[in-house]
């Protein structure tokens, strides 16, 4: 009974500490130009100065990770596309919601907001029961929105491909079932 109570106990605490996972905050930049930020659906969030765009890349780090890529902008087509806005965060404005089109088998997805003189890093927590939508804010104007990932996206096979392996291997079925009669 007392083991059973522990575990109860743990599974609590757990799904506690994940349930306050969802809302990530920082401030970034200096004087009248500070700007914070917010992103929910986040477990982690880090603020700097300057303009990300211009200062991550493959050395830059991020918690406690290098190696970061840029997959999209939501003002410009830079970015290699592996993850990409459905939705995307609307530049010139304080809030609003943001969504991604896949996880592309990755763990390790950050979506930056920019506004004044600074940027603030999100990790996503890829355990809410929706990753690829979410809402932000920012005490300034937002001047764009950027996704970063780090690893090698895995393949998601196309829904097509997918009914034609379906179909591909029912006729294999039924063509097997002709010939034993």
């Amino acid at each position: 009974m007392k083991i059973l109570i522990k575990i109860l106990a743990a599974t609590l605490l757990a799904f506690t500490v994940n349930a306050q996972a969802g809302l990530q905050t920082c401030t970034a930049g200096i004087g009248g130009s500070s700007a914070t930020f917010g992103l929910d659906a986040a477990t982690d969030a880090q603020c700097f100065e300057g303009n990300d765009t211009n200062s991550i890349n493959s050395t830059f780090e991020l918690f406690g990770q290098t190696g970061w890529i840029l997959s999209d902008k939501n003002d410009d087509s830079n970015g290699d596309g592996t993850i990409e806005f459905a939705a995307s965060p609307t530049n010139g404005i304080k809030s609003g919601s943001w969504e991604i089109d896949t996880l592309a088998g990755l763990t390790d997805i950050v979506i930056t907001l920019k506004a004044g003189n600074g940027f603030g890093a999100f990790l996503l927590d890829l355990t809410v029961s929706n990753p690829l939508a979410g809402t932000w804010s920012s005490s300034k104007d937002l001047s764009h929105a950027s996704i970063y990932y780090r690893g090698e996206p895995t393949e998601v096979p196309e829904p097509s491909a997918l009914a034609l392996l379906g179909l591909g291997f029912l006729g294999i079925s039924l063509f097997g079932r002709r010939a034993r009669k």
